[in-house]
């Protein structure tokens, strides 16, 4: 005898279907790095910063090579600098009295013997000095050396400064220099500043003003 079979009944789901959640959109907002201007300048420094690297590493690696390379360099700056201005770089072997003016001293080494002969009270070198003046009353060397000199007017010379060159449209020289000395007073040494003004052409001084003689501020 034959059965029907019995009606099949749809699996019973042992889990309920999860909801899909939905994907999360990309954020629109760039990152402060990503913005067009920030793009540009990582484009402009990254061959710079590149070239860094690489010579960094390249010094590491050539240590003797580099060190050469140095020296070279400062050589050629010196020698440079010697041929342009007369002077070795940082200061080395430097004359404040080198005006340089026209490739010369620009009257510098007149300036500083006339000085040096006031500072040392030597009247006759003074008046040896100051013999092109074309000035209608010249100082008297005798009077310069009793007021401002060492040995006559106690005055200690500490320091001569070249405090200013000027060339002048008529190829003359205006330059000024300061003094800072140390003279008696009735409680003990004074400090003080003279300031001379000198105008000097072609090696040759023409006219000398003191500009000032003052003690110094306290």
């Amino acid at each position: 005898m034959i059965s029907s079979s019995p009606t099949q009944q749809p699996p019973t789901p042992s889990d309920p279907p999860v909801a899909k959640q939905p994907e999360p959109k990309p954020s629109s907002r760039r990152r402060p790095g990503e913005s067009p201007e920030a793009l540009f300048v990582k484009s402009m420094l990254r061959p710079f910063i590149k070239g860094i690297y690489y010579l960094l590493r390249a010094i590491q690696g050539h240590k003797l090579l580099t060190v050469l390379a140095l020296i070279l360099l400062l050589a050629s700056i010196s020698t440079t600098t010697f041929f342009t201005t007369g002077q070795l770089p940082f200061g080395i072997a430097s004359d404040p009295f080198n005006f340089h003016i026209r490739g010369g001293d620009g009257g510098g080494d007149q300036v500083k013997n006339w000085l040096t002969a006031l500072r040392d009270g030597d009247v006759t070198k003074l008046a040896l000095d100051q013999a092109g003046l074309v000035m209608s009353q010249p100082p008297d060397p005798n009077q310069l050396v009793t007021q401002y000199s060492q040995p006559k007017a106690h005055l200690s010379w500490k320091a001569i400064n070249v405090a200013g060159v000027y060339s002048q449209a008529d190829t003359t020289v205006d330059s000024f220099v300061s003094i800072d000395f140390v003279g008696p007073g009735p409680g003990g040494g004074v400090n003080g500043i003279m300031v001379w003004h000198f105008t000097t052409l072609q090696g040759r001084i023409l006219f000398i003003d003191l500009v000032s003689f003052r003690p110094t501020a306290q």
